[in-house]
């Protein structure tokens, strides 16, 4: 029993211990004035006056009650007729006196007033006292008993008696009674907070879905039974996409309501004999019993599909949903729970790398990919730590004129097992673990140290591009992270330039505009990359004060031959035109492309035309250094001599 649960039944208690005094102190004082009247008028004096004298005890009981001294006022009032009963047993007949008969009564009346101190006392206080009585009678002679009452006096006393041990009688029976359906309405309370605290303990609070553990206890039942019939099972494991974006920007209230409607669809997409359950979060698990094929499973799962791109409605606000749904197949991919678990998860993590709104059938070949992917994640970690990376150089060129611009910095990973590594075999598994963050601030950090060196062998103006990752605005403090990085380097922040993909501004635009803000208030300079390949919102060029466009490869290399991309090409350099944005064209291999470019007013370009991305020590050729450590290492082992000055590739 809990504390406050306690407290109200000893409250309770001590309520109808108080009703109780009030009743019988009530009774006795009636009785005894009652019995006094009647002894008035046969002139027994002595035993009128303890009979009043009892009654005003119990009047001061009854005061002393409504004082809030229920516990002594009950003392006084058994204690009194106690001594009552004894003095009229005493003056009168002794132990052939029916005042003997009071004394079950007040025993009776201990039990209900008083602690169990009070009921042992008053008995060993009636014992004593019979005792005494006989002994002082019938072995001391040193009382006599008094004339035998009359018939009329005997049947008086004794009708008195029994009426009042029948109205104390009838109270014990009224307050069991009482406490007895009192005991049944908590009997009842509590089966049902028993009943609803295995409810809980099964079921999800929030949607009234089964809990884990409970659809984990159902999806094994169902294991069973398809073993016992030779059935197919099929595992469905639902996972909602971005819905972290619907707490973020509406509340986790709103997000909670949302989840109910997912919950209740989750149901009617399917039969009753399935088994739905809340897996976490926004995880959903779905057992698909007794089908007859995997079709019927792939149905099901374009059914919850289609359920949930329906618009929901939560609190006066129109809301879009889509899922990834991971599909394992007993008995083919998996004899158990924990299996069919862990394949259909790895199917969902597949579904949502395709593009998400999708369902993907695990197979063996995406487990391998998954611990391959594993493998490279522990990788990365061991060449953060062993210093495997290093960067590549591509140079930026003005088109017209063939002076170097600048240059953009390209990761690589230097693999003692098998070489270098491109960006795009780790870059995607280093976002999808975090490592990106660390990874891209060494990339920040090794390219602004590596300007300032060529700056101070004498390169000039030169400006560095250095892509970020969205995993990195998400952490919240890219402009801390560069503007640490300048101070450290003592790069001059125009002399820098991040490159954002479109996907990273569209994906959360409100969130990363204060980040833009706070970095265009260093000073550095913004640029689109593999612009046309996006959403192209041409507000976003403004609402994030951009500086250039990087206009993707995929349009540039078929320039020649595609009139569409042409066009495309055309229309981005006039639209940056007009913006008073400069435009890069990535991807330049052939020189009739850079004259196409040229005469659409494209300003800068980069490709292999122009040089592939090469080492700080190659790429300083272009640069044309005679100060830098890598040109002084040429001269001390060939002695050639190169002019100083930024290069030119015409």
């Amino acid at each position: 029993m809990t504390v406050p649960q306690q407290v109200e039944s000893d409250d309770y208690a001590q309520g109808m211990r108080g009703r109780r005094l009030v009743q019988i102190a009530r009774l006795v004082m009636a009785a005894e004035a009652a019995t006094a009247v009647l002894y008035v008028s046969h002139g027994d004096w002595p035993v009128v006056g303890a009979l009043a004298a009892g009654a005003l005890l119990a009047a001061a009981c009854l005061v002393l009650s409504r004082r809030g001294h229920a516990n002594f006022g009950g003392a006084i009032l058994l204690g009194s007729l106690t001594l009552l009963s004894s003095t009229l047993m005493w003056i009168s007949e002794g132990l052939h006196d029916v005042a003997l008969m009071a004394y079950p009564v007040i025993l009776i009346m201990a039990g209900l007033l008083g602690a169990k101190r009070y009921f042992f006392i008053l008995l060993a206080c009636m014992l004593g006292f019979v005792a005494w009585l006989s002994l002082a009678t019938y072995a001391w002679h040193t009382r006599v008993d008094g004339m035998p009452s009359g018939g009329g006096s005997i049947w008086r006393d004794t009708t008195v008696i029994l009426l009042v041990s029948a109205a104390a009688v009838w109270i014990v029976i009224d307050d069991m009674q009482t406490a007895l359906a009192r005991l049944r309405e908590q009997i009842g309370k509590f089966n049902e907070s028993q009943a609803h605290l295995a409810y809980l303990a099964k079921h999800d609070v929030l949607t009234g879905l089964p809990n884990r553990a409970l659809g984990h206890d159902r999806i094994e039942q169902a294991l069973r039974q398809a073993a016992r019939r030779k059935d197919v099972l099929a595992l469905l494991f639902v996972d909602l996409d971005n819905f972290k974006s619907v707490n973020d920007m509406l509340g986790h209230s709103t997000g909670d309501e949302f989840l109910k409607e997912v919950a209740l669809r989750l149901t009617q997409a399917v039969r009753k004999s399935d088994v739905v359950s809340r897996h976490g979060g926004d995880e959903f698990l779905i057992g698909l019993v007794d089908i007859a094929s995997a079709d019927d499973a792939s149905n099901v799962a374009t059914a919850i599909l289609a359920s949930l791109a329906q618009p929901f409605f939560v609190k006066d606000t129109e809301l879009s949903c889509t899922g990834s749904i991971g599909i394992a197949l007993y008995p083919q991919d998996g004899a158990d729970y924990d299996t069919l678990l862990r394949q259909s998860d790895i199917a969902m993590y597949s579904a949502k790398e395709s593009g998400r709104n999708a369902w993907r059938f695990f197979d063996v070949a995406m487990q391998a990919h998954l611990q391959q992917g594993l493998l490279l994640v522990a990788g990365l970690r061991g060449a953060l730590a062993r210093h495997e990376f290093e960067l590549h150089y591509q140079p930026v060129i003005d088109l017209v004129s063939g002076r170097l611009l600048g240059a953009e910095a390209l990761v690589r990973w230097r693999r003692p097992d098998c070489g270098l590594v491109m960006p795009g075999m780790f870059i995607d598994a280093a976002e999808r673990s975090g490592l990106i963050v660390d990874i891209g601030a060494w990339v920040l950090e090794e390219a602004c140290r590596q300007l300032v060196e060529w700056q101070q062998s004498g390169c000039g103006e030169f400006t560095m591009a250095v892509n970020l990752s969205v995993v990195q605005f998400r952490r919240g403090n890219v402009d801390e992270v560069v503007q640490g990085v300048l101070e450290r380097t003592g790069l001059r922040a125009g002399c820098l330039e991040l490159e954002l993909t479109e996907s990273t501004l569209v994906d959360d635009a409100d969130t990363f505009i204060l980040a833009l803000q706070r970095l265009k208030a260093l000073g550095v300079r913004l640029s689109i990359d593999d612009f046309g390949t996006g959403y192209s919102n041409l507000s976003y060029l403004q609402r994030f004060s951009v500086d250039k466009l990087k206009v993707d490869r995929s349009f540039i290399v078929r320039l020649d031959n595609s009139p569409q991309d042409r066009a495309i090409v055309d229309a981005i350099v006039q639209i940056a035109r007009s913006l008073d944005l400069v435009v890069t064209a990535e991807g330049i291999e052939d020189a009739s492309v850079v004259q196409a470019l040229i005469e659409m007013g494209c300003a800068q370009g980069q490709g292999y035309l122009f040089g592939k991305p090469q080492p700080a020590a190659e790429f300083e050729r272009l640069l044309q250094l005679p100060d830098s450590p890598h040109a002084r290492r040429r001269r001390e082992q060939d002695g050639a001599f190169l002019p100083t000055g930024a290069g030119s590739l015409n």
